[in-house]
């Protein structure tokens, strides 16, 4: 028996431990939440940008003299910008922009920066016939995290999991309708604990990295309830503690989890903000979703499978003594 089946074998039933534990999390998540409000990621905060809008020729032949002219006056002012974006728009125009952060001034830049241009594109200038407009911005990041969005997509997610729930109570039991719809709320809410205990910046990578949790909880914990259930038929004179601890599929929920972290370490690797936050948030959302699927998909299977078949016993009862009855009758 592998590490995984003992502690799947220890934890079985232990339903209220375990939920025990994720409210824990949740609440000091949430104390935390309220203290320290989230993080967010630097790059991805609200910025001031800079932007020379150059026509295509200038961009074409004077690109490297017009970036120099910006630094130099960007060193006179002893500014530092985080980043640049360069550019072809539609049409005869082309741009260049400057990200600095939210309290940075650029008035005096803009100012300086359109009379150094207007010196340059001058007849006689080194920009002579070059069409040049320096103007600045304050922007919201695109990837912040909406103000609504997390509820929709709590919605969707739930909603997606209810899906799940009814098609699964179809195919086999009400129970394992049940199961895979606690896996999934108890996935996402640990997923956004996590992160917020962790202080990954809390961008709309969450908003994806929900969707993507809840697509690998409801997959990883119907290979579980799909093997129980099938067992099940096959012996019937197995107890159903037994039945559920000894058919876990641990080895397609890890080896379905490892593919998923693999694709996460890739997809990290790009060196692109808002991807390597995807990937740094869903692979918290893994582990969550591992955990849920493994440990506490089977400890709240137990006890409803309990339940149920208690009813079911007592229903079958009923209408033996019904029937021996009106037998005698």
């Amino acid at each position: 028996m592998t590490t995984m089946n003992k502690i799947i074998k220890k934890t079985v039933g232990k339903i209220n431990i375990l939920s025990i534990v994720s409210a824990v999390i949740l609440v000091v998540a949430v104390v935390i939440l309220a203290i320290f409000g989230y993080s967010t990621d630097a790059v991805n905060s609200d910025v001031n940008t800079l932007t020379v809008n150059v026509n295509q020729y200038a961009y074409t032949e004077y690109a490297e003299e017009i970036e120099d002219v910006c630094n130099d006056v960007f060193d006179e002012l002893d500014l530092s910008y985080s980043y640049d974006m360069k550019g072809e728009m539609i049409g005869d125009e082309s741009e260049i922009v400057y990200v600095f952060k939210k309290d940075v001034d650029l008035k005096t830049a803009v100012e300086k920066l359109n009379s150094a241009f207007d010196t340059a594109t001058a007849n006689d200038g080194a920009l002579a016939g070059s069409i040049i407009r320096v103007t600045t911005n304050s922007e919201v990041a695109l990837d912040r995290l909406p103000a609504n969005g997390l509820l929709r997509v709590v919605i969707s997610a739930t909603v997606f999991a209810v899906l799940a729930g009814l098609y699964l109570t179809v195919r086999q039991n009400f129970v394992s309708g049940l199961t895979v719809i606690g896996s999934m709320l108890v996935s996402s809410a640990l997923t956004c604990s996590l992160v917020i205990l962790t202080r990954l910046p809390l961008t709309s990578s969450i908003l994806y990295a929900i969707t993507y949790n809840t697509f690998f909880v409801v997959i990883a914990t119907t290979f579980s309830l799909n093997k129980i259930n099938a067992k099940s038929k096959e012996k019937s004179d197995l107890g159903v503690e037994e039945l559920v601890s000894e058919n876990v599929a641990v080895k397609e929920t890890l080896g379905f989890s490892i593919a998923n972290a693999v694709a996460l370490v890739l997809i990290g690797a790009i060196a692109t903000s808002a991807v390597r936050n995807f990937a740094l948030v869903a692979f918290v959302s893994l582990v969550a979703g591992t955990f849920s699927a493994l440990i506490f998909a089977p400890a709240l299977y137990l006890p409803l499978k309990r339940y149920a078949d208690k009813k079911q016993a007592q229903r079958s009862r009923y209408d033996y003594k019904k029937g021996v009855s009106e037998n005698k009758n």
